[in-house]
């Protein structure tokens, strides 16, 4: 007797990773076809630690918030000084605030980089203070920081846009939509990936630093040797010295203003420490790293260009809604380079217009780590931790890039005006940081605890003060809002104020949400009794072949098949029952009148007819689906899926299911 053959080999069920992936299908839907176009191909989990950023890629994505700070800082400085006594006299207080900010931001770097070290898989605010001080101080951090990244984005593109219009004034009726195009640009980039965002943001990063260092350096020699092009700018820089007015001409709380109003220097400088697992290995060190050049150059550059706006006594042309505007950095670069190198002067705007909207970027890659570490500790939506083609977090992104927007047209991309709600959410976010930290050197006793705690009770102290004072002094220091009567609300710090404790009930009650789901779904529990039938419904609009496709499968899945017709034109019953004969086989065809021809008020009255019948009852709805080639096919059928979808999207035991049918031509 001949041996039986040897059953042939299963296929395997799980391909190698280095198996090639199959052609895409003939329905591959142009959207799909778009998205590869503008953002590449899909990214493999495996590639996230090849995309992780060396120290010369990391600074001009993450430092360059902080860098592109000194474009509006001093500036910022100055419309307070010179809106208080409206003569030069004021100009010499602008020096000794910079160097007054300096010093804070100093303290706050070394405070930052203590927090590296201590949470090397991102050490924000957010997951310092809830370690240290608990959910709700957390939540106020997250908060905060959320509001000023989407501030950041606005401000620094709007600053951006300012740069472009000091060079070619023309432009300044485009501002709005510059500004748009701005934070559509950066947010397309980062959609590709972190890592192409470096390489793409790099350049123009480092131009931006050595144009701006070159430029204090010009301005510098060019005093030191008495060039004839800065001698008259000198001229009226001596002039705004001997006019100097005193504290008490000026005011202190004008003072205190302008020195809120100049923190803005200090925005992003926390964006390191969240984005900590970004870096190349050791991560740690490289974030180090990256934040003591973040500072150093900081701080240079933030000094030098308000030494030269005061010798410079660079005080008019600085209202950004009039047609004549002219940034401050414009002005000194301006000043600053001879004849022979005045091109220079169109480098440093655009390369500020640059790294401005490039600034945004830190933004980007702040915003989405954090929305997605408090999407996994269920406070904000789970989308936003989902991971997306390109390994970011495209959710995360999408909604920084909407938020954005919306304060670019609420605001019409005037930076000032942007300015009056900025800084105060990140010196919360700074100040509930640093005291975490400290309560952490004094639980943990680590060996050098005593240094780390003094930084970090320094930056407490030092930022808690700040804060105190961004929020009294821009309070309502923003234009009007509206006017009713002698009622006009400013825009100013209350709204940060105001909105960040919203924010935190509605994390609260999204995590209660999540809480009290996952308790009722918990496997724990007794589970509902096994349903015993399933009456299969089929919406047939007409009968052909995809409808016939959709009866065959309601046969499969149930003993209880039944076809509904909606009447909305009776001269077409008549046809559709000579078919059915035909083709209708054993499923029973059931027709409802609609005499006001609606669809879905028949067939939820039918629906209901079917649950009363039995209580364990499931009742599925089959729903035939067309798909075509081409995207724009859909648009010529009817599309009554999602209306039936919302309809019945509260029904319990009702299930609704496709059953597609494909056109090959």
């Amino acid at each position: 007797m001949p041996a039986s053959p040897s059953p042939a080999p299963l296929p395997s069920t799980a391909a190698s990773s280095s198996d090639p992936l199959p052609a895409p299908h003939k329905y591959d839907s142009a959207f799909g076809r778009i998205r590869r176009v503008f953002f590449g191909s899909a990214l493999p989990t495996s590639r996230a630690s090849h995309d992780r950023l060396p120290v010369f890629l990391a600074l001009p994505i993450f430092s360059s918030d902080a860098l592109s700070s000194n474009a509006y800082a001093t500036e910022a400085i100055l419309g307070v000084l010179l809106a208080t006594t409206a003569t030069v006299g004021a100009l010499h207080f602008a020096v000794p605030i910079a160097l007054g900010i300096s010093i804070l931001l100093a303290i706050v770097v070394l405070s930052y980089r203590q927090i590296i070290f201590a949470y090397p898989d991102g050490g924000g605010a957010y997951p310092v203070s809830r370690d240290n001080l608990g959910t709700k101080p957390s939540l106020v951090a997250a908060a905060s920081l959320l509001v000023d990244y989407v501030l950041t984005v606005a401000t620094s593109v709007a600053a951006g846009v300012a740069a472009i219009i000091t060079a070619v004034p023309s432009l300044h009726p485009h501002l709005l939509t510059m500004c748009f195009a701005g934070v559509l640009i950066v947010t397309l980039l980062n959609l590709r990936g972190v890592r192409e965002a470096g390489w793409f943001f790099a350049g123009p990063s480092y131009l931006f630093i050595f144009s701006i260092i070159a430029t204090i350096i010009a301005g510098l020699v060019g005093m030191a040797v008495h060039a004839p092009h800065i001698t008259q700018a000198v001229q009226v820089g001596d002039t705004a010295k001997a006019a100097s007015t005193g504290i008490a001409s000026i005011g202190l709380y004008a003072l205190l203003r302008a020195f809120s109003q100049g923190c803005s220097a200090l925005t992003g400088v926390e964006a390191i420490s969240n984005t900590v697992p970004l870096f190349q290995e050791p991560r740690t060190n490289n974030a180090a790293t990256t934040t003591n050049w973040m500072g150093v150059l900081a701080i240079a550059m933030f000094v030098g260009l308000t030494v030269l706006t005061f010798r410079f006594g660079i005080h008019a042309h600085l209202n950004a809604n009039n047609s004549d505007y002219q940034s401050v950095v414009g002005q000194v670069a301006n000043t600053a380079w001879p004849p022979a190198l005045h091109w220079m002067f169109y480098v440093v705007q655009y390369a500020t217009a640059a790294i401005l909207v490039i600034a945004a970027n830190a933004a980007f890659a702040g915003f989405p780590q954090l929305a997605s570490m408090l999407a996994r500790d269920n406070f904000l939506p789970r989308q936003l931790a989902n991971i997306g083609d390109r390994l970011a977090f495209s959710n995360g992104i999408l909604v920084l890039a909407v938020a954005a927007c919306f304060l670019l047209y609420i605001f019409k991309g005037i930076v000032d005006d942007l300015l009056s709600l900025y800084a105060i959410g990140v010196f919360t976010s700074f100040t509930l940081a640093q005291i975490g930290m400290v309560l952490r050197w004094w639980r943990t006793r680590v060996p050098h605890w005593q240094t780390n705690l003094f930084f970090n009770a320094l930056g407490a102290v030092a930022t808690g003060v700040v804060t105190l004072v961004i929020g009294v002094s821009k309070f309502a220091d923003g234009k009007v809002i509206f006017s009713i009567g002698h009622f006009a609300p400013h825009y100013g710090a209350w709204i940060v104020i105001v909105l960040v404790p919203l924010m935190v009930a509605t994390f609260l009650k999204i995590n209660r949400h999540y809480t009290a789901m996952t308790e009722e779904l918990s496997l724990a529990k007794t589970p509902h009794a096994m349903p015993s039938r399933n009456v299969v419904l089929v919406l047939v609009p007409r009968l052909h072949r995809g409808i016939v496709s959709a009866l065959n499968y309601a046969r499969l899945i149930s003993d209880d098949a039944r076809a509904i017709y909606i009447e909305t034109n009776p001269q077409q019953t008549e046809a559709l029952k000579k078919d059915w004969q035909e083709w209708g086989e054993t499923t029973p065809l059931v027709i409802m009148e609609s005499p006001y021809r609606s669809l879905i008020g028949p067939l939820i009255r039918y629906v209901d007819a079917v649950q009363k019948e039995r209580a364990d009852d499931v009742v599925t709805i089959v729903l035939p689906q067309l798909v075509s080639r081409k995207w724009w096919h859909a648009l010529l059928h009817n599309q009554y899926a999602p209306l039936l979808r919302l309809a019945l999207s509260h029904r319990k035991d009702v299930v609704l299911t496709n059953v597609r049918y494909f056109l090959e031509n």
